[in-house]
């Protein structure tokens, strides 16, 4: 597609459909070396169509072949012109080279002329399927001077095509490129569970009735070389794509119950232990026996492990999340609502589930002495819990004040960064062992 009318109908057909890579690569340096010649530029589109893997399950390759085929001649016919051309680059991946554009808009009108072509209805016998397209650009000069360097790039704007509303992205150096980005985690993730090399804070939890430290809460405290501390969140979900997340939580457990078993040998404390989980982990069926084994290696009590729940909508929807949340209940292990986006009509799902505690952020509150309203809706929202049979876990309190105060409105338990921050073991130890009461 060259010119000034990219949405026109095709002037000529495109050159033929380059099956061996080797043959398209060569290609694509013969028109880069043209364009050298000329200062001109050149655009490479990886269409991901995210159809032929689908059909190759479940009519075979046969019928996979025949629609790759179906696909390189839509493309030739009604998007690319005399002079482009188009390659494999996988079962699913389509490289279309445009082999003059004037200006990179150009080859944005072209992928998204592509969409148009594609998502109309593939017939498979009397069955209509359609294709996912997905489409990453990269230009010549501007992203790269190598075949090699361009099909990359474009397949990395692919990736993050996927992701966005419009399936198209041309890459962008400053832009972080999903795919070699999560890449990357995953596999920095694997080397820290593989070696051991996990930390955890731990942040003092006080009981308000008694004003002592009752427990403890373990954040993973992951250093990454390249992007520094990265957030527990952002941890899960590359182990969710490395398909590895059982390794995440038992490294995580072990890391936690030695710790706190060492909490009570060597200074006396002998704390309950809390460990946040999205719940997107109880799908794991598996899960039981890692809580088991961790708890049987550090001989702890299965009621001294409290697992706080986030991102508890999954258990709205996914039978097998609760399932699993009731198994852990059955093994004695304490389960908590750990959710700040929690609404009022989730708290009514979850009262039915066999959850023990909830943690309540009082931070938005403000001064409970300057603000009755809130005070109230506070009183209920604590007695609301204990007629549930929640205890309830106050964070983000300020001060002793409002300390005082949720021991007043018969909160149960405080962990706030004013009577402890989040410390490693050795200054944990070192803060609250022995003298603390």
């Amino acid at each position: 597609m060259s010119g000034a009318d990219p949405e026109g109908a095709a002037d000529g057909a495109c050159e033929p459909f380059a099956a061996e890579p080797v043959a398209f690569l060569e290609s694509l340096r013969g028109k880069i070396a043209a364009r050298q010649g000329d200062s001109g530029s050149l655009a490479v589109l990886i269409v991901d169509c995210g159809l032929i893997a689908r059909i190759d399950a479940v009519w075979g390759y046969h019928v996979g072949d025949a629609v790759r085929s179906r696909v390189s001649s839509l493309l030739c016919a009604e998007v690319l012109r005399s002079g482009d051309f188009v390659g494999s680059m996988g079962r699913d991946d389509f490289a279309c080279v445009l082999s003059t554009v004037d200006d990179p808009a150009v080859a944005v009108l072209a992928a998204r002329k592509t969409l148009r072509v594609l998502n109309a209805p593939f017939w498979i016998g009397e069955e209509e399927i359609f294709a996912r397209p997905a489409i990453g650009i990269a230009i010549y000069p501007d992203h790269g001077d190598q075949a090699e360097v361009l099909l990359q790039r474009a397949k990395s704007a692919c990736a993050l095509a996927r992701t966005l509303p419009g399936q198209v992205a041309d890459y962008a150096e400053d832009r972080n490129n999903s795919a070699e980005s999560d890449l990357l985690q995953e596999n920095r993730l694997r080397t820290a569970v593989s070696e051991n090399a996990l930390e955890l804070v731990f942040q003092p939890q006080y009981d308000l009735r008694l004003g002592q430290v009752m427990g403890a809460e373990a954040f993973l405290h992951w250093h990454s070389p390249a992007s520094g501390l990265i957030p527990a969140e952002q941890a899960f979900a590359a182990a969710d794509s490395a398909d590895m997340v059982t390794d995440l939580v038992s490294s995580i457990l072990n890391r936690a119950l030695r710790n706190v078993s060492e909490f009570r040998y060597s200074a006396g404390l002998d704390l309950r232990i809390g460990v946040r989980l999205p719940a997107s982990v109880l799908r794991h069926s598996e899960l039981l026996d890692v809580v088991q084994r961790s708890l049987g290696t550090w001989s702890r009590r299965p009621g001294t492990l409290i697992l706080g729940i986030s991102e508890t909508t999954v258990l709205h929807t996914d039978p097998v999340a609760r399932e699993t949340l009731g198994r852990l209940r059955e093994l004695g292990v304490k389960l908590s609502i750990d959710d700040h986006k929690m609404t009022i009509a989730s708290l009514f799902q979850l009262a039915a589930m066999p959850f023990q505690e909830i943690k309540l952020d009082v931070s938005a509150v403000g001064d409970l002495a300057v603000t009755p309203k809130s005070d109230r809706i506070l009183q209920s929202i604590i007695e609301l819990a204990h007629h549930l049979r929640l205890a309830v876990v106050a964070v983000g309190v300020t001060d002793d004040v409002a300390a005082a105060r949720l021991k007043e409105l018969r909160c149960d338990y405080m962990q706030a960064d004013f009577k402890g921050p989040a410390l490693d073991p050795v200054q944990f130890v070192e803060r609250f062992g022995f003298t603390e009461g």
